[in-house]
């Protein structure tokens, strides 16, 4: 189980999948930085090829950097979309189990919390930091370790 951040921590933004816009960057950064935390963006976060978050091996090598350094107590995505798969397997398993933080990511995220599960152990968090429902969701889940339902709105459905 990994640690829960405290406000002071270190986190890492890392762009595994689909590339983020600068202001999806800035809003996560902002609102991680609300809840006390300090943040730090992966060097590729901002690339770009094709809808990919820049080239296989530079977003793996921000993943397993950020997996790697002892500062950092959490690992955040700043998108979901697509493109994690292709890299999942290829994760620095040792890294994580040596110093294991949480991931926080959805949608094609999902296939590296199943590879850190399958070959670590370790829950992640199904979450995104943009949007105030989904935001205070996460943060309990990260930094609280309370469990967290959304239901969906029926209103936002019409």
């Amino acid at each position: 189980m990994a640690p829960i951040p405290r406000p002071g921590d270190h986190v890492r933004l890392v762009s595994p999948a689909s590339f983020p816009t600068r202001e999806q960057v800035a809003e996560t950064a902002a609102v991680l930085e609300s809840w006390g935390l300090v943040v730090e963006i992966g060097t590729h976060a901002l690339d770009r090829r094709g809808y990919l978050a820049g080239r296989d091996e530079d977003r793996l090598a921000d993943l397993d950097d950020a997996f790697r350094d002892p500062a950092v107590r959490a690992v955040i995505a700043t998108r979901g979309g697509a493109g994690a798969y292709r890299i999942a397997d290829d994760l620095d398993f040792d890294a994580v189990r040596a110093d294991p933080k949480p991931l926080v990511g959805f949608s094609d995220i999902t296939a590296l919390h199943l590879a850190l599960w399958r070959h670590c152990g370790l829950a992640g968090i199904h979450g995104f930091v943009a949007g105030s429902r989904s935001a205070a969701a996460t943060r309990r889940l990260l930094m609280d370790g309370e469990p967290a339902i959304l239901h969906r709105d029926p209103q936002a459905m019409t």
